[in-house]
């Protein structure tokens, strides 16, 4: 990635997309498959949606803080969950990125993190998971395992 650029990889199809950094708060779409790709900036102030795909470019490649909650579609205590993450993705912009992974969606990334249950939250420091919350929890104490990890 040159400093003029961020290299971003479509959650639908794979590809490597690059995107200006002079065009990063604009929508994107993927010059293959034409999805909208899932950021517009390092530290989006919305959790945004990983895939078995884009795990290594989003998560374990990215250089700060990551919260990844491992959801299901059909999950109760996920959609709660959701409003909260969006707000922490908002309050923590700039020092936390916040995604999510779909585990209906993406089997091999949930498989590689022994990931069993939904709602379960890993949070990533250097590209490696540090603590990990399973089940619905209290924005409370997602908040203290974030500011453990800054």
């Amino acid at each position: 990635m040159n400093a003029e650029s961020w290299i971003v990889l479509c959650p639908r199809c794979g590809a490597k997309n690059r995107i200006p950094k002079d065009r990063r708060g604009e929508r994107a779409v993927c010059g293959k498959c034409r999805a909208p790709l899932p950021f517009s900036s390092p530290f989006p102030d919305h959790a945004v949606e990983v895939s078995d795909w884009t795990f290594q470019n989003e998560v374990l490649d990215f250089p700060g803080p990551v919260l990844v909650e491992f959801f299901a579609p059909w999950c109760g205590h996920c959609q709660r969950l959701s409003p909260v993450l969006d707000q922490l993705a908002a309050a923590y912009g700039g020092r936390v990125k916040v995604a999510k992974l779909n585990i209906d969606a993406n089997s091999s990334t949930p498989s590689r993190y022994g990931v069993s249950g939904v709602p379960t939250m890993l949070f990533f420091k250097g590209g490696q998971p540090v603590n990990r919350l399973v089940g619905a929890q209290p924005k409370g104490e997602i908040e203290r395992q974030l500011n453990s990890i800054l």
